[in-house]
């Protein structure tokens, strides 16, 4: 049953391959919403879930997105089969030909914002959506007249007609025990996300202490301000975390390259700097451990080149000799095959150019780096012991900001980092 649905499947392809040969437009902006489905989380963070029909015989279609910052993207045709997309200006192309049905699932925070406790979700689409609210919203106003209103799965849910939506909401009332249970919830949740990483955080600990404190007092509007605290905390140390660790690779990178073209001179200091930076990060000085691997780095960019002096031989015989042996290796360099150069990655600039990577996402990366540029798929997921599903994901969003490149060889997914990211060394 099965080899007869694949079969058919791949007659399917063949002929829409055909017909999309002779037809001139290779893809289309035109496609019928089916559902949209927002689901608004107490955080802020919207999962996006849009299913759209297209024309089987085009080979590609561009539907907008909604939100700049894509995460946790994945894209099935209606038989549940990833499909192939890149993301660019706010159009997702999706490799769509033999599908009848697209449906696009992600996580974005460019749909809400908030002004003091009262958040706003806010999107312009071309067809009816759907918005369910975090548990505990009350809505307190509407863009437009709803075509329905009520709960789903406990959780306030609204049903808005097509066009601008906004809807204004709160999560509790503010400085109630709900309220503040909710904001204590929320930020001891964001804590042990950021501490999974490794990241050190113990201010942000201290203020949810002080706001459990608050809490156990019936200090409710104090304990919700502290907590809030707590959190912005966590998160501002989580970025600075990320900066110091790009500023430490970038130090360990300079130092290498200085090392290895023999550029010795000053390299002591630089490498104490770099000591001295990565004891900072270990103890959660996150603003030292930039500071001094800052440092670093330009005290490696700065590293001379020692001069060895070469003893002249007298002796004519000798010298002979040597031009001797110099011709002869010459024959041999000329009759060997050249060798390739070798691929060097700029972390660095990866790192810069893309601040919203995850902490996952620049392990791999630096392990594909030390790889050569490339690295088989099942090489990544053996490495860091991924799910395929998760590795697959993982990809997509590389490639989809460009990082990365996939290539089949034998059967095989070779992930490669980007040439614009690769440059050759001796």
């Amino acid at each position: 049953m099965v080899r007869m649905y694949v079969q058919g499947r791949l007659l399917l392809v063949v002929g829409l391959l055909v017909v999309s040969a002779a037809t001139p437009l290779a893809y289309s902006t035109d496609y019928t919403p089916t559902r949209l489905f927002f689901t608004v989380y107490g955080d802020g963070v919207v999962s996006v879930d849009y299913s759209v029909d297209v024309d089987p015989t085009l080979v590609k279609v561009k539907v907008t997105v909604f939100g700049t910052i894509l995460r946790d993207v994945l894209v099935v045709d209606q038989d549940g089969l990833p499909l192939d997309y890149t993301v660019s200006d706010s159009l997702m192309e999706v490799d769509s030909l033999g599908s009848v049905s697209v449906t696009m699932a992600y996580s974005t925070s460019d749909l809400t914002s908030k002004i003091g406790s009262l958040w706003i979700f806010n999107a312009s689409t071309s067809t009816t959506s759907s918005i369910s609210l975090p548990a505990g919203s009350t809505i307190t106003s509407l863009s437009s007249v709803p075509l329905e209103v009520g709960t789903l799965n406990g959780n306030p849910y609204v049903s808005m007609p097509a066009g601008m939506t906004e809807v204004y909401y709160i999560i509790g009332v503010v400085g109630t025990k709900e309220h503040a249970l909710i904001a204590l919830r929320d930020t001891e949740a964001a804590i042990i996300i950021v501490k999974s990483k490794g990241v050190i955080v113990s201010e942000a600990e201290a203020l949810l202490a002080q706001a459990q404190a608050s809490f156990s007092s019936e200090k409710y509007a104090e304990a919700e301000q502290l907590a809030n605290d707590a959190k912005e905390e966590a998160r501002a140390t989580e970025a600075a975390a990320s900066s110091a660790e790009s500023a430490l690779t970038s130090a360990t990178s300079a130092i290498s390259a200085a090392r290895s073209e023999g550029r010795t001179s000053g390299l002591g200091d630089a490498e104490g700097l770099l000591t001295a930076a990565q004891a900072y990060y270990s103890e959660g000085d996150y603003a030292k451990a930039k500071a001094e691997a800052d440092k670093a780095y330009k005290a490696a960019q700065a590293a001379k080149q020692e001069i060895n002096y070469l003893i002249i031989f007298a002796v004519t015989g000798v010298a002979a000799i040597i031009v001797a042996v110099a011709l002869v290796l010459r024959g041999r360099r000329e009759a060997e095959p050249a060798v390739e150069p070798k691929t060097k990655v700029d972390l660095q600039a990866i790192f810069d150019g893309n601040p919203g990577l995850r902490m996952d996402d620049r392990e791999v990366l630096r392990f594909i780096a030390e790889s050569g540029g490339e690295a088989f798929a099942n090489e990544i997921r053996e490495r860091f012991n991924l799910p395929r599903t998760s590795a697959w994901r993982m990809f997509r969003r590389l490639i989809g900001v460009e990082i990365v490149e996939e290539r089949k060889i034998g059967g095989q997914s070779l992930i490669r980092i980007s040439r614009r990211y690769r440059g050759s060394s001796a």
